[in-house]
């Protein structure tokens, strides 16, 4: 009886852990979170999460479809009407007397169609750019997030190096001090540069946390997803170069082009008004059961511009088509000074980050090479040696520092012209 007892609450037990795990267990994972498998995200990767996540790209992609939709369906000739009459209640009291019916036909005045059609176009054009730059200016912020957060991770690692190289260093200033070697000043700075050292963790840490979040709040990745990082691209052409193609690739110029082309034909709608035109053609079919005939009949009405000769529009659409094309050169100058002043930006902090890494490089391998140097022959004292090496940390750090300024930089030219994605990246770098 009391092993039958054990085997039931055994029994008991396993159903009991295995119901828990099940309900524990949740069957979707939660909304805004990714499963981190190990795996690092190159930045390309890190976009394409970025933009299919993004609702209001979305919105402004079907405020495109939407005016594409609207442009099919402009410029038509409207249906015509089909007209009944001449009919009474003889036809059911007594018997059919007499019949009418026709087709009106209300046509567009002269240029009409072609005016609402390219108001339609201009209106897609305004929400393509209006999709583009938004779509570039987002992928502009997820890529400085991107390169924001690998500067933090590398800022965060070096500054856990300091902290424990600070650790180390106070170990041995407290042994010199007590065999006589340093003085007790130096055990005070060796304590400071430590608490220093700890208030650079934790903020290159909160730093860190704050920079991924906000990548991952982006991108619906996992906060802890490993970034790869990769080495930044050197644009090779020129100002020259880069204005014509920023011309070529700005939605903005083709949308200041339809503008002037639907102020043409505003203008020239205008100028038609004074042509005689016809303002309906109506056919219709008569028949007459008492005289037992029938005859077919066409009619038509004309507008006759015979007192207003719509001066005063015709100026103003003159004006128009003038103020349009100098609006086009104003958006050419724009995107020139946009173009030129992310240029000037991007070359000077280019020239700094070569020089800068090229002597930090070189500092870093002499460093190196006088800490292995002391290590092996005690050439300098323990202390030193700890001093040398935090040195080197400081170096990569400002590398770090530069490098993500640089990024910037990039990215900002990159903007400018019209080529934020990976797309137009190719047409930059040779």
């Amino acid at each position: 009886m009391l092993r039958k007892m054990k085997w039931q609450i055994f029994f008991f037990n396993i159903v009991s852990m295995t119901i828990l795990i099940i309900f524990s267990t949740p069957l979707f994972p939660q909304s805004g979170t990714s499963s981190n498998d190990g795996t690092a995200m190159t930045e390309q990767q890190v976009i394409e999460l970025a933009l299919k996540y993004c609702r209001k790209l979305q919105s402004l992609s079907t405020n495109v479809e939407i005016a594409n939709y609207r442009l099919n369906s402009s410029g038509w000739i409207r249906n015509p009407e089909l007209r009944l009459s001449d009919i009474s209640t003889r036809y059911y009291t007594e018997e059919f007397d007499e019949l009418r019916v026709g087709l009106r036909f209300r046509l567009p005045k002269l240029g009409e169609l072609g005016e609402e059609k390219q108001q339609a176009r201009v209106e897609l054009w305004d929400r393509r750019v209006q999709e583009n730059r938004y779509r570039q200016e987002f992928i502009a912020r997820v890529r400085k997030d991107y390169a924001n957060v690998l500067m933090y991770d590398q800022l965060a690692e070096l500054a856990q190096k300091r902290v424990a190289k600070a650790d180390e260093r106070i170990r041995i200033i407290e042994q010199l001090v007590e065999l006589g070697s340093r003085s007790v000043v130096y055990f005070t700075k060796a304590k400071m540069w430590h608490a220093e050292s700890k208030n650079d963790l934790s903020r290159a840490l909160q730093n860190q946390g704050l920079a991924r979040r906000k990548l991952a709040k982006r991108t619906s990745i996992a906060e802890n997803t490993s970034l790869i990082l990769e080495d930044l691209p050197e644009v090779t052409q020129d100002q020259d170069e880069l204005i014509k193609l920023a011309i070529e690739k700005r939605p903005e110029i083709e949308l200041v082009q339809q503008r002037i082309e639907l102020a043409n034909k505003q203008q020239k709608f205008e100028y038609l008004k004074l042509v005689p035109w016809f303002n309906f053609i109506d056919i219709s079919y008569h028949v007459e059961q008492d005289r037992n005939r029938d005859w077919g009949e066409f009619m038509a009405g004309i507008n006759l511009p015979l007192f207003n000769w719509n001066i005063g529009n015709i100026k103003a659409t003159h004006l128009a088509v003038k103020k349009k094309e100098d609006e086009s050169d104003a958006v050419r100058e724009s995107i020139e000074d946009e173009v030129r002043s992310a240029y000037i930006i991007y070359k000077d902090l280019l020239l700094d980050w070569q020089n800068f890494k090229s002597s930090a490089e070189e500092l870093i391998s002499s460093a190196a090479a006088v800490i292995n140097e002391a290590k092996q022959h005690e050439t300098l004292m323990p202390d030193e040696v700890a001093e040398m090496e935090w040195t080197i940390f400081d170096t990569q750090k400002l590398l770090a520092e530069k490098r993500r300024e640089l990024a910037h930089a990039l990215i900002d030219l990159y903007f400018a012209i019209g080529a934020i994605g990976v797309e137009g990246h190719e047409q930059l770098v040779h």
